[in-house]
């Protein structure tokens, strides 16, 4: 007879694609995926997975199969929220988080998180927008908080808060009294966020256009790095004020007022619906609360 360890991890090599994949979000090892589908196989007495390809792709007995497991799993997840104290959740998951957050509200996040779920561990990882919505479609997370709803089967998205960008340079550097012209400000390297990001795409369009005033464009996934280049006066930086204001309340940077128009940064948590994805959405909404109680953002937009 199987247990439901054995089809839960059924349910994750057949969601995933690959003993791997479901291994890291079961939060076990490959060796312990491979015993428990050979134990259901050999419970059922059929084969429920081809691994004849690179990818675990369900067979036809399978494929009937995880009808079921998803149900089993939903049913699970159901009599949980009905009976079940959720504060008592156990294992891992696996958030990802643009370095944005990381700069302004995250710690409070953590510390609600761990007051709400005392027996949950988090992986974190940070990283741009874009990467963390590859991987969150490649359900290589659990939770993201980026820059953008995530536009993909069966995701979820939460808005969370609002930061506008704007121009942040050196005091030292003088500016006219009015606000800056595109043409002043293009006199200094800009410094934003990496490639394939939207600062850096809204920096570009204002630079890189072919009647825009020409200046030098360096761009880094490390904001303490960007942050550091434009105190050291080696550029004027496109990034959110929230993320150093620390450094604007001692003097070490300001804020130039500036003709440009720059796009504002939404964030958003998104996650994969699944049966077992009601921790992510109850750590979402905390996430959106913590969010909304810290300074330096506009309120996220309901859509």
């Amino acid at each position: 007879m199987f247990d439901f360890k054995e089809i839960e991890t059924f349910y994750w090599v057949a969601t995933l694609g690959s003993f791997r994949a479901a291994a890291g979000k079961l939060n076990t090892t490959q060796p312990a995926i491979s015993q428990r589908i050979a134990g259901l196989e050999q419970a059922l007495g059929a084969r429920v997975l081809s691994r004849d390809a690179r990818i675990a792709a369900p067979t036809p007995r399978g494929r009937e199969l995880l009808v079921y497991a998803e149900k089993l799993l939903g049913l699970r997840a159901e009599m949980l929220a009905a009976v079940g104290d959720i504060s008592t959740a156990r294992g891992v998951l696996r958030l990802g988080v643009a370095e944005t957050v990381v700069h302004t509200w995250l710690t409070q996040f953590l510390k609600a998180v761990q007051a709400r779920f005392p027996l949950l561990a988090l992986e974190i990882e940070v990283d741009i927008s874009p990467n963390l919505r590859q991987r969150l479609r490649m359900q290589e997370l659990d939770l993201a908080f980026l820059i953008g709803p995530v536009m993909a089967p069966n995701a979820l998205s939460l808005p969370l808060m609002t930061y506008p960008l704007a121009f942040i340079s050196s005091p030292e550097i003088a500016w006219p009294r009015r606000p800056a012209r595109i043409a002043e400000i293009a006199r200094y390297p800009i410094v934003t966020f990496s490639r394939n990001t939207q600062p850096y795409a809204a920096v570009a369009a204002l630079f890189n256009g072919p009647h825009s005033p020409q200046t030098r464009l360096h761009a880094s996934a490390s904001l303490a790095t960007l942050v550091r280049m434009t105190v050291e006066k080696l550029g004027v930086a496109v990034i959110p004020p929230a993320i150093v204001a620390n450094e604007l309340t001692r003097g070490e940077l300001r804020i130039v007022r500036s003709e440009a128009k720059l796009p504002d940064l939404e964030f958003h948590a998104s996650w994969i619906d699944h049966p077992a994805s009601r921790a992510a959405s109850e750590i979402a909404s905390i996430a959106a609360r913590v969010a909304a109680e810290h300074g330096g953002a506009k309120k996220a937009r309901r859509k």
